[in-house]
Formats: C-alpha cells, sequence, structure tokens
C-alpha cells in the first residue's frame, strides 16, 4: 500500500459513499462525482476503496466532507495519531493549539499518559480533534503502551481474582507479593497503592462470590416455590457481574495510577463534601481549580451560587463512589472523611445507589464523564447540548436556580 493514513478502511469510504447524496446532481454519490469533488481522479478512489493506496491527511479529510462522515470513521483500531491525522494536523501544530510542548504531547500519543499539571486536556484534545469523549478514550486505549500495560496487569492479577472467588478465608492482595511489585513496576507506583487498590475489588468480588453460593444452595437444597428457571437467571446475571469486574481491573487501574485526577482538583472536592450543601465561598474556592474542574467534568459535579460554589448532587454521587480509591491516591485534606453524606448535612443517596450508576461513576476521572451526562434520581438532569454557547457551569446553575428546576 503506498504511504497516507495509517489503518485507512477503504470499504468503510465505499460504504459512506454509497449512502451519500452526490451535492451536484442530488443522486447517489458516484465515484466519478467523489473524485471531482475532492480534486483527484476517479482511478485513485477506486483505488482507495478497494485498499490499493492510502490517502494523504489532508486529502481523508475532504474524503469525509464529501462523504459526510467523521474522518476516524473512515479509519479502524483507531489510535490518537490517527485522531490527528484526520483532522490534518501535525504533532507539532497540534502541540501549539493545545500550548503545550512538542515532547509532552508526544508523550501522550506514545504512552498515553496525560500530564499531570494540566487538568481538562483530555476534553481540549477532544476538542481540538472534534470527537467525542468516547472515540477519544476508545483511540487512547488502542495505543501500544496503554495495551501493553492493560494486558500485563490483567494477566498478573488473574490468579489473585480467582481466588476472591473461592470459598475459604479472604486472600487479599499482599504488598510484598510478587503480582504487586511487578504491578508497581508497570503502574510506576508503590507497591502499598497497588494492593490497596485491588483489594477494593477483591472485596467486592467477594461479595459477589458469596451472593453466587447463596443463590446456588437456595437452588438446590431448599424446597421453595419460585421456579428453578428463576434462580439460574439471577446466578447468570451474577456471573454477568463477577466478569464485568474481572475484566475492568486492568482499566481501573489505568484510570487511577496512570492518569488520576490532579491531586489540587480532589482536595477541593473534598472541602466542598466537607463543607456540606452551604458550600465554600468564592475566596476559599481557588478560581484557577474551580476552571480546571468545569473543563474537566463540563459543570457536572460543581453548582455555583452568588457567593460560592458547592457540590451538584451528581458531585457528591462521585465523590462517595471514588472515595475509596482517592483516599488511597492521596491524603484527605484536613480530617478524615466520613462517607456517610449526612454526616455533613447533605441528603442520605444509599437507597439511590443502583449498581449501574456506581459503576461508572466508581471509573469515573479526569479523563470524563460522558458529554452529555444524565442522572435519572428524579431531581436533576442536564446536558451540554442544552448550555448556550458561551455559557459556563456558573451561568448554567444562576439560571437553573431561577427557575427552580435544580432542586435537592
Amino acid at each position: 500500500m503506498a504511504r497516507g493514513v495509517a489503518r485507512f478502511d477503504g470499504a468503510a469510504l465505499r460504504a459512506a459513499r454509497l449512502s451519500a447524496l452526490c451535492s451536484e446532481h442530488a443522486h447517489r454519490l458516484t465515484v466519478s462525482c467523489l473524485a471531482r469533488q475532492v480534486g483527484t481522479s476517479k482511478a485513485l478512489i477506486l483505488s482507495y476503496e478497494h485498499g490499493r493506496s492510502s490517502p494523504s491527511p489532508r486529502r481523508l479529510a475532504d474524503l469525509a466532507q464529501a462523504v459526510g462522515v467523521p474522518a476516524s470513521a473512515l479509519q479502524y483500531d483507531t489510535q490518537l495519531s490517527d485522531l490527528r491525522v484526520a483532522r490534518g494536523l501535525t504533532l507539532t501544530e497540534l502541540a501549539d493549539q493545545l500550548g503545550m510542548a512538542v515532547n509532552t504531547y508526544r508523550r501522550i500519543e506514545s504512552t498515553g499518559i496525560l500530564p499531570k499539571r494540566r487538568p481538562g486536556a483530555f476534553w481540549d484534545l477532544a476538542r481540538l480533534l472534534q470527537v467525542e469523549h468516547a472515540q477519544l478514550h476508545a483511540a487512547i486505549r488502542q495505543i501500544p503502551a496503554v495495551q501493553e500495560r492493560r494486558e500485563t496487569a490483567a494477566s498478573l492479577l488473574k490468579e489473585v481474582l480467582q481466588l476472591a472467588l473461592t470459598p475459604g478465608p479472604f486472600r487479599p492482595l499482599q504488598d510484598t507479593s510478587p503480582a504487586a511489585e511487578a504491578l508497581a513496576k508497570v503502574f510506576q507506583v508503590a507497591s502499598s497503592t497497588v494492593s490497596k487498590l485491588v483489594n477494593i475489588v477483591l472485596s467486592d468480588l467477594r461479595q459477589l462470590g458469596q451472593q453466587r453460593a447463596q443463590l446456588e444452595a437456595r437452588r438446590d437444597f431448599t424446597a421453595h416455590s419460585r421456579p428453578a428457571h428463576l434462580y439460574e437467571r439471577e446466578l447468570e446475571m451474577v456471573a454477568d457481574r463477577i466478569t464485568e469486574e474481572i475484566e475492568r481491573v486492568p482499566d481501573l487501574l489505568e484510570r487511577y495510577l496512570v492518569n488520576p485526577m490532579p491531586q489540587p482538583c480532589w482536595r477541593t472536592l473534598a472541602k466542598l463534601y466537607l463543607a456540606g450543601p452551604s458550600g465554600l465561598g468564592h475566596a476559599s474556592l481557588p478560581a484557577d481549580i474551580a476552571v480546571a474542574l468545569e473543563k474537566a467534568f463540563g459543570g457536572y459535579l460543581l453548582a455555583f451560587n452568588p457567593t460560592g460554589a458547592s457540590l451538584s448532587v451528581p458531585g457528591v454521587l462521585f465523590f462517595l463512589d471514588t472515595l475509596p480509591f482517592y483516599r488511597i491516591i492521596y491524603a484527605p485534606p484536613e480530617r478524615a472523611i466520613r462517607p456517610d453524606p449526612q454526616s455533613y448535612g447533605w441528603p442520605s443517596f444509599h437507597a439511590r445507589a443502583q449498581p449501574q450508576r456506581r459503576h461508572r461513576l466508581r471509573t469515573a476521572h479526569v479523563l470524563g464523564h460522558d458529554p452529555h451526562p444524565h442522572w435519572d434520581g428524579g431531581s436533576w438532569m442536564t446536558t451540554r447540548s442544552t448550555r448556550p454557547a458561551g455559557a459556563t457551569a456558573r451561568d448554567v446553575w444562576l439560571a437553573a436556580q431561577s427557575e427552580e428546576a435544580l432542586m435537592f
């Protein structure tokens, strides 16, 4: 294949072309019409579609515009560098737009590690590359260095995770165990940090294993009126949750050990949680941290008012569900934090702690939530798309407050 965009998908170009209409003749877009629109020959378009050659980054952008799809849709196994190329940007150009050194950005593309002192870099990158959060996250996961870390973690923890499901005494991962020490080298952190994070997952798996054993005992050893297939269905659900819990461990370690929320941001969230619904005044809330949190989470965590800011309802839920992990990575700001929100005047959220919500929020961090977050607890819902152009999270909060649209 001729030199051009890596992992170009000619079949995707053909499928997109056949689904598009010609802007000149209002019929299905033909090879000839596409060639004319992008300023090349029919033979070269056919060469692209049959995989004999690959377009340049600029040509890829023109092709994508002509067929009406994102440039990344014309590539497979898209990495971060492919998204940049699809936008027709060089390393230097994108680094300049991000306001960072070229070597700093090159490190992101090669290792998947975001700069620790640049909160919100993920969202800046998504904006400049014009892709959704999920697509950018998937592209970072395709980076070979990221895949290698994930595969190594999965291999090292395979036996440890299975032991958590085995009947008998609980077997936590020890700091001095070969698995913990090997993982510490992979993620370049202390082995005690790795073991504590993994032990949270082992505890969750232990509970799921006990739940499975109880269901099996009720199915096999009790005279019950419930049909057996109902127990089988519940056992399948528990088995699915166990599989999901095991599969997400490498991703969890990648998120919290490689790209955690910066310490100043987390400590600010902790202070807001300790302050309760009254929140903190502007003087107690560093402006740069507030901006960083808003950029990273799109106004999802903070609720602004004329005198300062407090955590939003999703912000409290996020803090509670990530507290077990971040209290290991970063020390609490001033005093021990009680996980019971009522201790600080917050309403009790335990009744709303659904497993799916806990799963999503527990694995959330500065790499981000869905840019269109929904919290359907009956009292709060917002999307980025509803925010007026140029409005900040504080503007949205004040508008919602005046309309009594946001209630605890």
